[in-house]
Formats: structure tokens, sequence, C-alpha cells
């Protein structure tokens, strides 16, 4: 079994990575998490630090939490 990421934008799928294998080949597909909120911004972030404690954790969603409206009801935004 081999294993790759994609993402679907509703229609398609686009492999992120190289595809592995040749020929026709079975498949499971797998939704994990959506893209393009910032819940799933946050994890795909926090998925990459597992070395991090709690307290660390929280400081980076504060963080994105407040950035999350930076540009809002600025000019030219």
């Amino acid at each position: 079994m081999e294993a790759i990421n994609a993402i679907f934008d509703g229609t398609c799928f686009s492999p992120i990575e190289p595809i592995p294998v040749r020929g026709k080949y079975e498949v499971v597909i797998t939704f994990t998490k959506p893209i393009g909120t910032n819940e799933a911004k946050r994890q795909r972030l926090l998925e990459h630090f597992g070395t991090w404690n709690s307290e660390d954790v929280e400081t980076v969603n504060q963080i994105i939490a407040e950035r999350a409206n930076f540009s809002m009801n600025r000019e030219g935004a």
C-alpha cells in the first residue's frame, strides 16, 4: 500500500506529492480536514511542531486568532 497527499477542490484531486505507482490501482480516499479555514491552517501548522508544549501551542493559537482579522476595516485592505 502506498499513500500520498492530495488536495480536492470540490471536483478534482491534485496530488501534492509524486505518485509512486503506475497502472491501475484501487484507491481509498480519506478526507482528513478542510483547507482554507483558520482552524485548518492552525492544525496544519501545529502538526509540524510535535515537540511544542501546551503553552507554546496556546501562544501560537493566540497569535493566529489575533491576526485572523488583521486587515479588517483598514483602508486599502
